[in-house]
C-alpha cells in the first residue's frame, strides 16, 4: 500500500480496530516519516524511534484519528523531533555553546521551515490547479490568469480587455465557483 491509497475508508477500519489496515498505515507512510525526522535529527535510529513512537501513539489513539491524516502524521513527527531536541537539552548539565546553537537552529529550522517533501507535493498541487485553470472557458480563464497570476486589479483586467468591471467581476465568480468542486481535495493545503 502506498500513500495514495490511504483514504477515509483506511482510517475508519483503523477506528475501527484493523490491525490490517494499521499495517497499510504502517507500511505506506514509514519511509516517508523516517525522510521526514531524518531531515530534522541527521540521526538515522532516533528517527525511527521517532517514527516508531508516532505509529504506536497513533494505535493508541485510534479512536480520535480523523481523515486526512498525512499532515497529522507530518506534525506528530515534527512535535516527535521538536521534544526530542528539547530532551537532549534538558539532559545535558552543561552545553558548550556551539551545540547550544546548533540545538537552537534546529528547533527554530523545525517550527519554520516546511518539510522538504512538500516542495515535490506543493509543485504537484500546483499542476492540479494549473491544469484545473486551463479547463475554464477561454474568457473566464483569461481573466482569473489576469487577476490571480498577473495581480492586475478589476478595473485594469476591464480596460485591458475590453469589458466591463460587472463582466470581469462575473468571470471571476465564474471561474472561482467553477475551481471549488475539482480543487475541493487541495483545500486542507491551505488550513496548515
Amino acid at each position: 500500500m502506498n500513500i495514495n491509497h490511504i483514504n477515509k475508508e483506511v482510517i475508519e477500519q483503523i477506528r475501527n480496530g484493523s490491525e490490517k489496515a494499521f499495517s497499510g498505515l504502517y507500511s505506506a507512510y514509514y519511509s516517508y516519516l523516517n525522510a521526514v525526522a531524518l531531515c530534522y535529527l541527521l540521526d538515522k535510529s532516533c528517527s525511527a524511534e521517532i517514527v516508531d513512537d508516532v505509529f504506536v501513539n497513533i494505535w493508541n489513539k485510534r479512536e480520535t484519528l480523523s481523515y486526512p491524516i498525512h499532515y497529522y502524521l507530518v506534525r506528530s513527527v515534527q512535535n516527535g523531533c521538536l521534544n526530542y531536541i528539547r530532551m537532549q537539552r534538558a539532559q545535558q548539565n552543561v552545553l558548550d555553546e556551539h551545540k547550544d546553537q546548533m540545538l537552537a537552529f534546529q528547533e527554530n529550522y523545525i517550527q519554520s521551515t516546511p518539510v522538504p517533501l512538500q516542495y515535490v507535493e506543493m509543485r504537484q498541487a500546483e499542476e492540479e490547479i494549473r491544469s484545473a485553470v486551463n479547463q475554464l472557458p477561454l474568457k473566464c480563464r483569461q481573466v482569473f490568469e489576469e487577476y490571480f497570476y498577473a495581480g492586475k486589479e478589476v478595473d485594469v483586467i476591464a480596460h485591458d480587455m475590453g469589458l466591463t468591471v460587472s463582466t470581469v467581476r462575473v468571470q471571476l465568480k465564474n471561474a472561482t465557483d467553477r475551481l471549488k468542486p475539482a480543487l475541493k481535495h487541495l483545500l486542507f493545503l491551505f488550513l496548515y
